[in-house]
């Protein structure tokens, strides 16, 4: 990065410096990002408007031919001013660098990219930026060829890098905003429903209650959902036997089309307020788009098999994962409300990203070029998102983030624990019914409210937000629990040195965590004779230096 130009080191004093994070990528390189949230904080933002799909789709009445090119990788190719070069300063192991070029994560990067996009093709015929994206349409294969190449050597001039591998050229359909723009017309894009199209029928009863939640949401817009429903409701009532005939299948293919139609599947505006509603059940995923309280778009998939073996933390941030990646050209560049019924995400999302689990840390990352404001809403409301990852689409090909496993060897790497030390811990964490118990709580969820959990978890409370499960290990940040039966073997090796108590403690918290590990420290040392000898001398010397000045 230095050698090309994007970062260079900063020798003066700055008044912000951020975090420096690190992301080992699928194909083993390191990427380096910063955690710019303090930062965003202070920032005044250019809201740069974006045409409505109508306003863009009136300008191609004629179009037959389409080219979309994908410029996100052009974030590097913007120049920073001086001023805003020194604001993205960050900390490495090697000093203080600062971008050069404009880094992901800065909440205002997609107005200014948007912004000199549009400018560069505000005077080209049949071409638009939308988002990150550029869009040019043709009456006919020539017009189209030509407004292509005057927007790649607008680009070169720009010197605007695009993705290959991303960009769709000369075709005869394109998707834009929930729309497919063919040679034939606008469509709506079925991609945006699909998730409800496809969505398999109840098999009991509580499936078809929470299909009925789903439903009922909606009911305010759906004119005679009453009457269409009944067949359902029927099966609802007391001591009725489950059987799904002709009159139940009808009356679900008919919601599920009322759902995906207008006027109820809301047309999207970029400029009103835009909600973003996830859920994660144990096997799935459910995302939907809101405004004006009325959906604009579905989404829905399964969970790999290792994806199910995430602790629900994990399992609802990967949700807004999904939810932002699905939805990208609705979200990216815009403030979004994520709905969410996992309460300890509220603060996850306002803490700086060193300090959240190192699991959670690579889906943070992944969320950082998007503007998200994460509410808690109560289970019980969360009627779409919820249904839609209960009756997900049976599908995991699309690759959210790399498997989280991928970084869990590297943390271990930095704990001072041999290899028999660390199997031992696996060992008798497996062994050690409190600490199972936790981790109990942290793959299930922890409660709204600390009343809820049993006595002996409540000390871990304060920290829930920082513990995940790597390895059959527990761990608080990068710092791993000790179970009960090795917190004396630990005491002794932390001890062993005879550095005194404050000494002690910093070494222990560097690495290891338990509840009262602190006052074990302190009882430890104070029972040491050696250490009482030590600290005696040390006073008298101080008297005499004392004494001497």
């Amino acid at each position: 990065m230095e050698d090309i130009g994007v970062i260079f080191k900063q020798q003066e004093p700055t008044q912000w410096v951020n975090s420096m994070v690190t992301v080992i990528k699928p194909n083993g390189k390191i990427r380096i990002c910063i955690d710019p949230r303090d930062l965003n904080k202070a920032i005044l933002r250019e809201h740069y408007p974006l045409k409505t799909v109508e306003e863009v789709i009136s300008q191609m009445p004629n179009a037959k031919v389409f080219s979309k090119l994908d410029a996100t990788s052009g974030f590097w190719h913007i120049q920073l001013d001086e001023p805003s070069s020194k604001l993205c300063t960050f900390n490495t192991p090697f000093g203080r660098y600062r971008f050069a070029r404009l880094p992901f994560g800065i909440n205002s990067a997609s107005e200014v990219f948007q912004k000199i996009v549009s400018e560069m093709v505000s005077d080209i015929e049949g071409a638009e930026a939308i988002i990150d994206d550029i869009l040019i349409w043709g009456s006919d294969q020539k017009e189209h060829d030509m407004r292509l190449k005057q927007v790649l050597d607008r680009a070169r001039e720009y010197n605007l890098k695009l993705s290959a591998g991303k960009c769709e050229i000369s075709k005869p359909e394109v998707t834009y905003v929930g729309h497919r723009l063919t040679s034939e017309g606008v469509k709506p894009d079925p991609e945006k429903i699909r998730a409800v199209n496809k969505m398999s029928k109840p098999e009991c009863v509580k499936d078809l209650q929470t299909f009925m939640g789903f439903i009922q949401y909606l009911g305010k817009f759906m004119p005679n959902m009453s009457t269409v429903s009944a067949p359902l409701r029927t099966l609802l009532e007391k001591n009725t036997a489950w059987h799904w005939d002709e009159k139940q299948e009808t009356s679900f293919q008919k919601l599920k089309e009322m759902a995906t139609n207008a006027p109820l599947l809301q047309y999207y505006n970029p400029n009103k307020p835009l909600t973003l509603s996830v859920d994660a059940s144990s096997k799935g995923l459910g995302a939907v788009l809101i405004q004006n309280q009325k959906p604009v778009a579905y989404a829905s998939r399964a969970l790999t098999q290792t994806q199910q073996r995430y602790p629900q933390i994990e399992k609802e941030t990967l949700a807004i994962v999904y939810g932002c990646n699905k939805f990208h050209e609705y979200v990216y560049g815009r403030r979004v409300q994520i709905e969410t019924d996992h309460k300890p995400l509220q603060s996850i999302f306002l803490k700086p990203l060193h300090q959240t689990p190192p699991r959670l840390q690579r889906l943070l990352i992944a969320l950082e070029k998007y503007d998200l404001k994460v509410d808690y809403k109560p289970g019980k409301e969360m009627y779409l998102a919820d249904h839609l990852s209960r009756s997900f689409l049976k599908e995991t090909k699309e690759v959210l983030v790399p498997d989280l496993h991928v970084n869990d060897i590297h943390l271990i790497s930095y704990l001072p624990i041999a290899p028999e030390m660390y199997a031992k811990f696996q060992k008798e964490t497996a062994n050690d019914e409190h600490l199972q118990e936790l981790q109990d709580v942290i793959f299930n969820g922890w409660p709204n409210e600390k009343s809820e959990l049993i006595h002996s978890l409540r000390p871990y409370w304060t920290y829930r937000d920082e513990l995940s499960v790597i390895d059959g290990l527990l761990y608080k940040s990068n710092k791993a629990i000790v179970p009960k039966a090795l917190q004396n073997e630990m005491l002794d090796k932390i001890h062993e040195s005879h550095l005194g108590i404050v000494k002690c403690k910093s070494r222990a918290r560097d690495v290891l965590f338990w509840i009262g590990m602190g006052q074990d420290i302190e009882d430890k040392v104070k029972a040491c004779g050696l250490c009482a000898q030590h600290q005696s001398l040390n006073a008298k010397g101080t008297d005499v230096n004392a004494r001497n000045t």
